[in-house]
């Protein structure tokens, strides 16, 4: 099997940035006052719950008169809108910060449903290693997937979205709420039941569908979607960093002679949109990860390359022993 393999590039002060705890740079008394004078608020069209969270928040919270101008990734936003969620937004993701995290503090925003939202964003998006700092974050993970896949999973209505959180905020106060009735107040399908699910547009593999593949010499090349800290902080076997803003005809070439192209990020939602980017230029065999992502893959105890762990070479070799010997790989990680 032919991996691309990366340079080493673990940085010392990426790495002090990721665990010494430095915070990020904050959101400046200008960009804040500019937020809040806008009704119009632009950013690239995704299906992040970090994504969706913020722009609800600044429709409940800051500016119930926002609207929302969603237009395809890379492409240029317009220039009367406030941009946010994209790398030159104050407004955007850190490494280890949620967006929401970051416009909530900078907003001074600390109502008690407002932290609970933060905890479960965490959980979602960002958080690898720890365990859930909430215990209803499975729940509305499962109920925000369940929502998309009504809906050909990028194609949810706005107001979907509004009534989604609106509906995840109302159990806030209910710190006792089974998971039943969690799921129940958050089904949603009669105000939004969804439209026919064509054919999926990007299929998902399971690790073993990929290991097998993998046993039979296939071309596989992971695609790590997330930020160049992230990935240096832990990645799968033999991956490439691509991030969705820097898909292009050019760019995709490396994979023109790839077998099974696997684009990822924590959770998969950032991987999803890197994969639908890659088949928009023409590469055809492109697959995303099931269960959703490198937390999946962590969780099955499948290699990986990080810093004080394997090195590169070693994890590829170790991805393709468990790949010779499938079950018994995935049986000992279940252990």
């Amino acid at each position: 099997m032919d991996f691309h393999l990366p340079a080493i590039r673990y940085c010392f002060l990426t790495f002090l940035l990721l665990f010494s705890g430095i915070a990020v740079a904050s959101i400046s008394e200008k960009e804040i006052s500019a937020l809040k004078s806008s009704t119009a608020f632009a950013t690239w069209q995704g299906i992040e719950p970090d994504k969706w969270a913020t722009l609800w928040l600044i429709k409940r919270h800051i500016r119930p008169d926002a609207y929302f101008m969603l237009v395809p990734p890379n492409t240029t936003l317009p220039a009367d809108a406030y941009a946010v969620g994209i790398p030159e937004s104050s407004i955007r993701r850190e490494s280890r910060e949620s967006m929401f995290r970051r416009l909530k503090n900078a907003m001074a925003l600390d109502a008690p449903e407002l932290i609970y939202l933060d905890a479960i964003i965490h959980d979602v998006e960002v958080n690898i290693w720890e365990a859930p700092s909430h215990p209803h974050a499975a729940w509305f993970e499962t109920m925000y997937r369940q929502l998309q896949a009504r809906y050909e999973r990028d194609q949810v209505p706005v107001d979907c979205y509004m009534a989604f959180f609106d509906a995840a905020l109302a159990l806030s106060s209910d710190p006792d709420i089974k998971a039943a009735d969690y799921m129940k107040h958050l089904d949603l399908r009669e105000s939004c039941p969804g439209k026919k699910i064509a054919d999926a547009f990007i299929p998902q593999l399971d690790h073993l569908e990929l290991l097998r593949e993998i046993s039979l010499g296939k071309k596989v090349v992971f695609v790590d979607t997330r930020e160049a800290g992230e990935f240096d902080e832990v990645h799968l076997p033999g991956a490439v960093l691509l991030r969705l803003r820097d898909v292009n005809s050019e760019t995709v070439k490396q994979f023109a002679d790839a077998d099974l192209v696997v684009p990822y990020c924590v959770k998969d939602f950032r991987g999803f949109e890197v994969a639908k980017a890659i088949k928009r230029e023409g590469i055809e065999h492109v697959v995303t990860l099931s269960p959703n992502g490198l937390k999946g893959w962590l969780a099955a105890g499948l290699p990986t390359t990080k810093p004080g762990g394997e090195g590169e070479q070693e994890s590829v070799e170790a991805l393709m022993r468990c790949a010779m010997e499938p079950a018994s790989c995935l049986a000992r990680s279940a252990r």
